[in-house]
């Protein structure tokens, strides 16, 4: 039974060939690839020029569900800063109360006459932003 030796590499010719360009799906050595990026040096070379200096940069793209949890996370805290703010002018007594949610486990916190009713609502509203999160992640088929 004979083995076949690596076929060489398509760039250069001289040493066996270990990889495959993902671009022009040649098959190179590892002194003829680029590692970032997978590529050739010749289609390397290809998406430098075509891209500029930077060569990799492609569009970021986002999900619907990513976007409403970015907005949400700062509407959040807009409206905890807004909280505090008015707070610091009040007098009187105080309420306030919240949800921290580490991974599955809730920290609830609350201070005041009204804390009761603020948790609630905080938890209430957590529960409703985890179902909404939970119904865009589905994968529609």
């Amino acid at each position: 039974m004979t083995v076949m030796p690596p076929p060489l590499c398509a760039v250069c010719g001289t040493l066996p060939a270990a990889y495959i360009c993902q671009n022009c799906g040649r098959a190179t050595c590892s002194n003829c690839i680029d590692a970032r990026s997978m590529n050739c040096c010749d289609c390397a070379a290809k998406a430098t020029t075509r891209l500029g200096e930077g060569g990799y940069s492609q569009p970021m793209h986002f999900s619907l569900a990513s976007v409403l949890i970015m907005i949400a996370f700062a509407a959040i805290f807009i409206g905890m800063l807004l909280v505090a703010l008015g707070s610091v002018g009040n007098s009187g007594s105080s309420s306030g109360g919240g949800v921290i949610l580490i991974g599955p486990i809730p920290i609830i916190l609350g201070t005041g006459p009204y804390s009761i009713p603020l948790i609630a609502l905080s938890v209430g509203l957590t529960i409703v932003a985890l179902i909404f999160f939970l119904m865009l992640r589905r994968r529609v088929p």
